[in-house]
């Protein structure tokens, strides 16, 4: 039986996993790291814990630790950033031998926002201990931000489309991301220093194009409104400084979205043997189960 650790596991990327791993393999035990949660679906056990604390786990136990486990509310990702290493030796000291890093396409950018800087130092630690990295980009499954933009799309008769729609966004296939752990797991792919993949789509699209997917799934008459970025910053910033409740979007994800835009990485899908799915299938299908 196969012993897995999953941190962030009430999040997105880590109960996609479990629910995955279920699916395909019944030998393999997970055991999910939440802050919050005590049970979470498709996870045999949990351990709470906040990331930044110890991580106290049997010896010898555990042959593999996934970390998806991010902090929205440290923004100056110093916590994300310790929290994560310290769990990493945590899991060394413990005899987990296999570890993977979910990080970001953010992390290539020529103008690393805090986030990107965190990601990017983060790599390198795993890099030097010859663990994997994946590297992501707007993931297009039940939650996240298609998650917040389909709340937008239900919930507003019009959506500024940040930029005039010139901010390229570069989807991941989440089944892509968990049958890439499920090969690692089997011992199909070996840990190797510098094992990262670039798990985003070779090409970019676009908001406009999400939008409009998103619309024709919920039925809804969403007018969508080109703003220039110049103008929608400042207004978020406000919001943000007067603590305003409720925004889809704060200033680290329009900072993000600009600075994506001078990304120029290639794509690892095909060396992996992965074939991009249709954009407009996989946005129906993940958002049929959120507008539903």
């Amino acid at each position: 039986m196969k012993r897995i650790l999953v941190t962030g596991a009430g999040g997105l990327i880590g109960s996609g996993i479990a629910e995955y791993l279920k699916k395909v393999d019944k030998d393999i035990e997970i055991t999910g790291i939440t802050s919050r949660k005590t049970n979470i679906e498709n996870m045999d056990h949990t351990i709470k814990t906040v990331l930044g604390e110890p991580l106290t786990i049997p010896k010898e136990r555990y042959d593999i630790i996934i970390h998806c486990a991010f902090d929205k509310k440290d923004k100056s990702n110093n916590v994300n950033t310790t929290g994560t290493i310290r769990w990493a030796k945590d899991a060394l000291q413990a005899g987990v031998k296999e570890q993977i890093f979910m990080s970001s396409i953010s992390s290539q950018s020529k103008f690393l926002t805090p986030y990107g800087k965190s990601k990017k130092y983060l790599e390198e630690w795993f890099f030097n201990n010859n663990f994997h990295v994946f590297r992501l980009g707007l993931v297009i499954a039940n939650g996240g931000m298609l998650g917040r933009l389909i709340k937008s799309v239900n919930s507003s008769p019009v959506i500024p489309i940040i930029g005039g729609d010139k901010f390229p966004i570069f989807p991941t296939d989440p089944n892509t991301i968990y049958d890439l752990i499920y090969r690692i797991i089997i011992g199909e792919i070996k840990s190797e220093q510098n094992s990262g993949w670039n798990l985003q789509f070779k090409e970019a699209t676009s908001l406009k194009k999400i939008l409009t997917c998103l619309k024709k799934i919920s039925g809804k008459k969403t007018f969508l409104i080109p703003l220039p970025y110049t103008l929608i910053y400042p207004i978020v910033k406000l919001a943000e400084l007067l603590k305003i409740s409720g925004l889809e979007i704060d200033t680290d994800n329009l900072k993000g979205l600009k600075r994506n835009s001078k990304i120029s990485i290639r794509s690892d899908l095909s060396t992996l043997g992965y074939k991009e799915r249709n954009l407009a299938e996989m946005i129906e299908s993940w958002g049929r189960s959120l507008t539903s």
